[in-house]
């Protein structure tokens, strides 16, 4: 890369199908895609990443939010980078000097990202896009910034109960809300225990809402809480399907938060997708180049590519039985099928 360029931290949102990757984060002596791997090159294929940086991401002031797990989504995760901003950006009507030296100080006004966005996204793969680029203090770090997260789920009705989704929609809806507040869930985690500091969570609201897709029910759970340790929410989810498939009573989600081992089966990973990331309280500094928000523009690129999870994830129960058969094998083992294991426990935000 030419020398003639300067660095600008920036805040990457982006979405991705997450079916046909090793998780979100770029895994070290192995050779699997993960969605970090596929975005790091497209940054280096359109020259934003300087060559002598390229295997390296700390260099590039690389920090992430929500470290999905295999096979699992994102509507909208964030990273944040430096890239190097050279003459290619600038905007069509701004005169260049061939001669003369690219600087941050003069030349920042002068970068269109759209051109940014639009280079980075045609050396994506289908399954990834970019929706925004923001600017961001030199000191940013999604995971220390981010104040929220929003997770959804969405996984058929079958999978609770023979009856219609309306006839059993209050009930899961109770049962979920005993998540709210601040909880331990040690339970919830492969290996954690009780008095390890990590399992302490705050959900701030949970809710479910039913649809149709192709004339089959679905529930879509909706999770906002601050952050959520490894396999959190697919045994949050889980355990609501554990709850009707083995006749539990209601109240044996409170004990999951009490000094025991309770076995709690986890959902599969094909339903869960990050929804976005807040960051409340970096918005409030007053140094900051732009407020961190999804502005009207990134809502409709969002929107646009929402079926390209949604859809995805309905199809695969209509076309392949994904869940069903999850549960038939499941249902053989008598509920006690053994948990996948990741050495890297990349679901965890911490």
């Amino acid at each position: 890369m030419s020398r003639n360029y300067f660095k600008q931290k920036v805040l990457l949102t982006f979405g991705y199908n997450g079916a046909n990757y090793h998780g979100l984060q770029i895994q070290k002596g192995v050779d699997f895609d993960t969605v970090e791997s596929k975005l790091f090159e497209a940054l280096k294929v359109s020259n934003l990443i300087m060559e002598q940086n390229g295997n390296d991401l700390s260099k590039s002031g690389w920090s992430r939010g929500a470290r999905t797990d295999k096979g699992v989504h994102a509507l909208c995760n964030s990273i944040a980078v430096k890239l190097c901003i050279n003459k290619e950006f600038f905007k069509d009507d701004v005169q260049q000097n061939e001669e003369e030296i690219v600087s941050k100080q003069k030349d920042k006004a002068k970068v269109d990202y759209g051109k940014v966005l639009n280079v980075i996204n045609s050396n994506l793969p289908n399954d990834i896009k970019v929706h925004s680029i923001k600017l961001v203090t030199q000191g940013f770090d999604v995971r220390k910034n981010a104040r929220y997260r929003f997770y959804e789920y969405i996984a058929p009705v079958s999978l609770y109960s023979e009856k219609k989704g309306e006839e059993i929609l209050e009930k899961v809806n109770n049962l979920v809300k005993k998540f709210v507040g601040t909880h331990n869930f040690h339970n919830y985690s492969r290996g954690m225990k009780y008095t390890d500091p990590q399992s302490m969570r705050y959900i701030l609201s949970i809710s479910v809402e039913l649809f149709k897709y192709e004339e089959k029910e679905f529930f879509k759970f909706l999770i906002h809480g601050q952050s959520f340790i490894y396999h959190q929410i697919r045994k949050m989810m889980g355990i609501v399907i554990q709850i009707f498939q083995e006749e539990l009573p209601d109240t044996f989600i409170d004990n999951t938060f009490f000094k025991n081992q309770l076995r709690i089966i986890l959902a599969p990973a094909e339903g869960l997708f990050l929804n976005r990331i807040s960051f409340e309280g970096y918005n409030t500094k007053f140094d900051i180049p732009q407020r961190l928000e999804i502005e009207e523009e990134d809502q409709i690129k969002i929107h646009q590519f929402r079926p390209t999870i949604v859809n995805f994830i309905c199809e695969q129960e209509i076309k392949n039985q994904t869940f069903s058969n999850w549960l038939k094998i499941l249902k053989e083992k008598n509920f006690n099928i053994e948990e996948e294991e990741d050495n890297n426990k990349v679901e965890n935000d911490d």
